[in-house]
């Protein structure tokens, strides 16, 4: 899935290979007022944070992408809407969030459904570990009960800044926290996990 586009990436990639240099405010007026080239750059500036926003939520990288088009289509119908005094990625990715949190309490509803009936399985999808295995020197399973030891936000702060590269901006807006939040939580989530870790280096040497 990684190597594949949704609808909305191939629109922004087709209309202008180099990024523009205007606002969003500015792209989101022009968008306004019909500009589809306009819109085209705003979903290249915004569309892989979205998209890990959507992530984070869902565990689904093919259901975060859907998110995300959702999101944007959302943006493009009410972009006359928009308040150009306000700054453009908290309102779109509190559409993200809002949308991933609907689609997961539609999910959950219908587990517990299933449930009720008799027709779900015993076992819970597990959740992605893909990110958990990218901290350095750890196998699989040491990854997996590092990360359980840390809250939710000092995960999604953690995945974003140190394994994705964001910057502590870019997550402050994506979850609608504060830039000192973020970096709050990046400091807790260092700590702790030093201190599972380093022990077990120790033991190794």
């Amino acid at each position: 899935m990684l190597g594949c586009e949704t609808q909305v990436e191939r629109l922004a990639r087709r209309l202008r290979v180099n990024d523009d240099v205007r606002t969003d405010a500015a792209l989101l007026a022009a968008t306004a007022r019909g500009d589809d080239t306009a819109f085209g750059f705003l979903v290249r500036r915004y569309i892989r944070a979205a998209t890990l926003l959507g992530v984070q939520f869902l565990g689904d990288r093919a259901e975060a992408e859907d998110i995300a088009q959702e999101a944007f289509i959302i943006v493009h119908k009410k972009a006359s809407t928009f308040d150009a005094d306000r700054p453009f990625a908290p309102w779109l990715f509190a559409i993200v969030r809002r949308l991933a949190a609907n689609k997961r309490s539609r999910d959950l509803r219908r587990v517990r459904l299933l449930r009720l009936w008799g027709w779900a399985s015993r076992t819970e999808p597990a959740a992605t570990r893909a990110e958990v295995a990218l901290i350095a020197g750890l196998d699989g399973e040491s990854a997996i009960r590092a990360m359980r030891t840390l809250s939710a936000m000092q995960r999604a702060c953690l995945e974003l800044v140190v394994v994705r590269g964001l910057s502590i901006e870019e997550v402050a807006a994506m979850h609608g926290i504060s830039e000192s939040t973020v970096r709050q939580h990046l400091f807790r989530a260092r700590v702790a996990l030093r201190r599972i870790l380093e022990p077990q280096n120790e033991g190794e040497s």
